[in-house]
């Protein structure tokens, strides 16, 4: 990156972007070189030049309209997009010019656009088109009404845990899909989880730093030792410079997020951006529960392991995370701190003569435990003897050099970058938006020798040896949940039947799943409906939901299908959404119930609202047959529109026929055939006659 200017503080080579000085923090003149001029410029704060805009204008052609600047990040601004044919409110975002020289930079916006639109989930913002003409570079996506985390924390505070936990597990489901499809994110923070509409639905974005797991790129686009991310929310690996961060860096960034929502504070902080890394490394946050009381045992739990400083001692997916946010095993006893450091998931042994509960029939006896292995250290410290203190203030002195000034985050409504990635022997650059740091930490310096002389014995009488201590006791699960995360069948299918017997739900629905999968127990899907039954009787949603899905999957006679289609409808009255579409599609085929086309309709909506692609399809279908709902053209289309832009590929044939048939829509061959010939890619028959008939 080119050097254009120096701080003004301590004379240290600056780009021309920085707004603020890595190595003293001082803020910097923010102007600029004209590149085509070589005139000393200021950089407007509000949008890009006119000549630029107006060559963006050109670019996107007659079908868009420009508007205003809704976000700015490192390098890279976000505009207000009308599409003039659609009838939609779109946003795009361009690299700005001024950066666009840099062939890194380039790649990397490349990548992101690659990135998301290899994804499919509801909750990642989709990526529509990319393109590339007369020196800009932009792509094109839909524009969020709503607004970032971030602003909802700065303006209303803390979350109720409910709310915390739903967005949460919205934003674990978007990362999933990321993490199955080998991408990690590597920059989540609450100014990339954007909150659409009333119901505030999690929408993930800015995967602009994001990197294959399975990249074959060589140096790729993030060197070794290069620290790209934001300093409050890197897992300790990314601190540390590591290059291959896999998905539990993601689930520790997720984790932060949701210590902030519930606490209103975050669990590291500092004066520099070196003291919040050190503190990312080998920090304790203070316990959630000491912080807010009241806050669920199965939610401060879920936070405080994803919080685990090792990355194995973390959930092993995204999906376990979620599943663990909503549990409702009770709080495991209170660590101390080297335990906590080791592996904040240890339990301790359950107290003498407490009462073991009798495990279910057939089921083997618990085999003796293993002694517990010495507490690990995380594998990014020095091994070495005495890493106590030596380590610690070694690598203290390592990043104590120069604090760095992170000014806040500037928010907005829409999708912008929050940083650029450059090696450290370059100059660096600190986004304008301040969120972003790009740097590698410098080694350790040798520990100082020790000059203290060593104290006068009193006596030449040798001391008796200390016998060394007795080694810990092994660690007991103490709760059904706290088993069935762990793996531990044998512990599971006793503590689950015990606490399913005294009448907990939520241990019925997980000895429901012991019988069904086989662990712990013999599998025995009668048990597994029993157990279910008893914990759906008892209220809990999940159950019925389970339930009526295998019951559902296994038709036998009308009594079976009514109780199917009541237990789901049980589900979906308590907000289980993915019971939503299930139900409306046995309404809609009269199964477990007359046929029920305005109750079909309504569950498919509310499914629809919530991205389900499906369910946004069949709806489409309703309007357009005025089943259940008055027949509309306009309001079909607009949903085949939702469904078909997520790949659902009978969707884009519906819409594909309404372009060339003129219903719901202007009439257009062109736009007709492109839906067409997507469909007929994905294998649509019909689709592949119209669009043949139409090839030119």
């Amino acid at each position: 990156m080119p050097v254009t200017k120096a701080c003004p503080s301590c004379n240290t080579p600056l780009p021309e972007e920085a707004a603020f000085c890595f190595m003293c923090g001082a803020a910097t003149p923010h102007s600029g070189i004209d590149r085509t001029t070589g005139e000393i410029r200021t950089l407007s704060t509000d949008r890009m030049p006119s000549r630029d805009l107006a060559r963006l204008d050109t670019v996107l052609g007659a079908h868009y309209e420009l508007g205003k600047l809704i976000g700015r990040g490192g390098f890279a601004e976000v505009f207000l997009l009308h599409d003039r044919r659609l009838k939609r409110e779109l946003a795009v975002k361009v690299l700005r010019s001024e950066l666009s020289v840099s062939d890194q930079l380039i790649a990397r916006f490349r990548r992101e656009a690659e990135t998301v639109a290899a994804l499919r989930n509801p909750h990642i913002v989709p990526i529509y088109d990319i393109g590339e003409a007369e020196g800009m570079i932009y792509l094109i996506m839909p524009f969020i009404r709503g607004e970032s985390l971030k602003a909802l924390l700065v303006r209303e505070g803390p979350r109720p845990p409910r709310e915390a936990v739903r967005i949460l597990v919205e934003a674990a489901d978007a990362l999933e899909a990321a993490h199955e499809a080998g991408v990690v994110h590597r920059d989540v923070k609450p100014e990339n989880i954007m909150l659409e509409g009333r119901a505030r639905r999690v929408q993930l974005m800015d995967f602009g730093i994001s990197k294959a797991l399975d990249s074959s790129e060589g140096s790729g686009l993030t060197s070794t030792g290069i620290l790209v991310g934001t300093p409050h929310f890197m897992s300790p690996e990314q601190a540390a410079g590591e290059p291959n961060l896999d998905h539990r860096s993601d689930q520790y960034a997720l984790a932060v997020v949701g210590y902030q929502m519930i606490t209103g504070e975050l669990p590291f902080d500092g004066e520099s951006t070196r003291a919040i890394l050190f503190q990312q490394m080998v920090g304790i946050p203070k316990s959630l529960r000491d912080l807010v009381p009241d806050v669920p045992a199965s939610l401060a739990f879920a936070i405080e392991k994803a919080l685990s400083k090792e990355p194995r001692d973390r959930y092993s997916s995204m999906e376990e995370f979620a599943q663990a946010l909503t549990g409702s095993e009770h709080w495991p006893p209170i660590f101390n701190t080297a335990d906590r450091l080791a592996k904040t998931d240890e339990l301790p042994t359950p107290a003498e003569g407490a009462k073991k509960p009798t495990p279910p029939a057939g089921t083997p006896a618990p085999a003796e435990p293993a002694p517990k292995a010495t507490k690990r250290r995380p594998a990014w410290l020095p091994a070495a003897a005495g890493i106590g203190v030596v380590a610690v203030a070694a690598l203290a002195y390592a990043l104590s050099g120069p604090p760095t000034s992170v000014p806040a985050a500037t928010d907005s409504t829409a999708v912008a970058d929050s940083g650029v990635a450059v090696a450290a022997a370059s100059p660096v650059i600190t986004d304008t938006a301040g969120s972003t740091i790009v740097g590698t930490p410098a080694p350790p310096p040798a520990a100082p020798t020790a000059t203290t002389s060593a104290p006068t014995p009193r006596s030449t009488r040798p001391e008796r040896p200390v016998p060394p201590p007795p080694p810990p006791t092994p660690a007991t699960p103490r709760s059904c949940g706290a088993a069935v995360r762990e793996a531990n069948w044998t512990s599971a299918a006793s503590l689950c039947l015990s606490e399913a017997e005294g009448g907990n739900a939520a241990a019925m629905r997980q000895l429901a799943v012991l019988y069904k999968d086989g662990n712990g127990v013999e599998a025995s899907d009668s048990a597994a409906k029993s157990w279910y039954r008893r914990a759906a009787t008892g209220g809990d949603a999940t159950a019925a939901y389970q339930l009526g899905l295998l019951l559902a999957a296994s038709p036998g006679n009308d009594a079976r299908e009514r109780e199917a289609t009541d237990l789901l409808r049980q589900a979906a009255d308590a907000g289980i959404e993915a019971a939503w579409p299930v139900l409306a599609e046995r309404y809609e085929q009269g199964l477990g119930s007359p046929r029920r086309d305005q109750e079909a309709a309504f569950w498919y909506r509310k499914a629809a609202e919530q991205g389900n692609r499906a369910s946004q399809y069949n709806l489409g279908v309703m309007y357009a047959r005025g089943r259940g709902v008055p027949k509309n053209e306009t309001e079909a289309f607009s949903w085949f529109t939702r469904a078909a832009e997520q790949g659902h590929t009978a969707a884009q044939y519906e819409l594909g026929m309404a372009y060339v048939r003129g219903r719901g829509v202007q009439k257009s061959d062109s736009l007709g055939f492109v839906w067409l010939d997507r469909a007929a890619q994905q294998g649509h028959p019909e689709a592949k006659k119209e669009a043949d008939k139409r090839r030119p």
